[in-house]
Formats: C-alpha cells, structure tokens, sequence
C-alpha cells in the first residue's frame, strides 16, 4: 500500500480502492484533513461560498502529482521535513470558462482564498 513495495510499482489508487488504497499515515490524514477543512471553513466566513474538502485524487485522474511527491519526500529520506501539500481549485461548471472566470468573480475569489490561506497558516503554525 505505499511505493516502496514492489508489488504496487507503476499503480495508483482510486477513490474508495480497497486493493489499493492512497498511502499516509493515520495522524497525518487527521492533520491534512483538519487544516483543510480550516482552510473551507474560512472561505465559508469569507463570502458564504462552500467548497468540498476532498483528495484531489478525486476530481481528475493524475499520477505522480506534486502532491504525491511532496508528501512522499520523508518516506524516502528521513532527514527530509515533512510536507503536507494542497491541490486548490475554484470555478464553477456552469460557467463558460470554470477554471477562468471574469474578473469581477476572480477578485471574489482572491479574496476568498486569501481568507482561507490565512486560516489555514494561523491554525498550522
């Protein structure tokens, strides 16, 4: 269940896998977790707007993401820190360009992720 063992090389987890499964440690989930949801709640205070707390291995397919890479780091080589990493995506379906909204939307936005990065920083200092 982690890259380290030969058995898993060259695979990848999806949502809900029990073959698989993404691999991190149980108390590191509950940190990730928590300031992630430090980070929504925030956007939430911010402007109302409510955003979905989930792995990013959930929104796409992707392998070998940064992500991946940036927590792994410490498996690897101890001496490394650890490194808890965030995918942040805003945009709406229902708009022409979800990832590109106009600019009056992305001031909002900025805004938004502003107040949420803010949280996320006092809660993980």
């Amino acid at each position: 269940m982690n890259f380290q063992n030969p058995a898993y090389d060259g695979k990848r987890g999806i949502a809900n896998d029990q073959a698989y499964r993404e691999y991190i440690e149980a108390e590191d989930k509950k940190i990730a977790v928590g300031l992630a949801n430090e980070m929504r709640d925030a956007i939430k205070a911010s402007r109302g707007r409510v955003y979905k707390t989930e792995q990013s291995m959930s929104l796409y397919p992707t392998a070998g993401t940064s992500d991946d890479y940036a927590y792994s780091r410490h498996i690897i080589d101890a001496k490394k820190a650890k490194v808890f990493s965030y995918t942040i995506e805003w945009g709406s379906k229902h708009n022409s360009t979800p990832f590109h909204p106009v600019y009056t939307e992305m001031k909002q936005i900025i805004d938004e992720v502003t107040s949420g990065l803010l949280a996320f920083y006092i809660k993980a200092k």
